[in-house]
C-alpha cells in the first residue's frame, strides 16, 4: 500500500483537490437545502463552542461580512477542514479497499451521514433539533428536510471527492501502477 512515489502523489493530490472541491460542494448544497431551521446552531458551531470555548474561541470568532452578508467563518473553516480530512480518508481507503468507491463514492457519503449525523453527533450531544422538542438528533428524530439535506449533501460531497480522485489518477496517466488499479 502506497509503496511507490506515484501512489503517494495520488494520495496527496487527491486529498488536496478532493478536499478543496468537496468543501465547496458541501457548502453549496447547504445553501440550496439548509439542513437546519433558522436560529439553530449547527453541529460544527456547537463543537467549536464546546471544544474551543475555554481558549476564547467560539463559533463566531471568525465571522466576517461579505457584501453585507454575515458569514460564519469558524464554521466555514471547520467544514473545510473536515472535507480535507475525509478526502484523505476516502483516497487512502480507496487504495486499500477499492469497494469504498462504490457508486462513484455515494456509498461513502451515505456511511458518513449515518455514522456522523445518525450516531456520533447526537451521541456527543451536539444536535438537539428545536422541532423535536430538544430530543437528541438521531436520524429517526430529524424532520424530512434536514434528513434529505444531509443525505443528499453528503452524497454530492463524496461523489465530488471521487470525481477529483478520477481526475488526479488521469493526470498521472496510463497505465497506472500500484494499488489504484484493483
Amino acid at each position: 500500500m502506497l509503496n511507490n512515489k506515484v501512489d503517494r502523489q495520488v494520495l496527496i493530490w487527491g486529498t488536496l483537490v478532493g478536499g478543496f472541491i468537496s468543501s465547496l460542494v458541501k457548502w453549496g448544497s447547504e445553501v440550496n437545502m439548509p439542513p437546519r431551521v433558522p436560529g439553530e446552531v449547527s453541529p460544527p458551531g456547537a463543537h467549536i463552542d464546546a471544544w474551543l470555548g475555554w481558549l476564547g474561541i467560539n463559533s463566531h470568532s471568525l465571522d466576517y461580512m461579505y457584501q453585507g452578508v454575515k458569514v460564519a467563518g469558524a464554521v466555514t473553516l471547520y467544514h473545510w477542514l473536515f472535507s480535507f480530512a475525509f478526502a484523505f480518508v476516502y483516497v487512502l481507503a480507496s487504495a486499500c479497499w477499492p469497494r469504498v468507491r462504490l457508486w462513484y463514492g455515494a456509498a461513502f457519503g451515505l456511511v458518513i451521514t449515518v455514522v456522523m449525523h445518525g450516531f456520533l453527533i447526537p451521541l456527543l450531544g451536539f444536535r438537539n433539533p428545536v422541532y423535536a422538542s430538544g430530543a437528541p438528533g438521531w436520524l429517526w428524530n430529524l424532520n424530512g428536510y434536514e434528513l434529505w439535506s444531509e443525505i443528499l449533501g453528503h452524497i454530492y460531497w463524496s461523489v465530488s471527492i471521487e470525481i477529483c480522485l478520477i481526475a488526479v489518477l488521469a493526470h498521472f496517466g496510463r497505465p497506472i501502477r500500484g494499488a489504484w488499479t484493483d
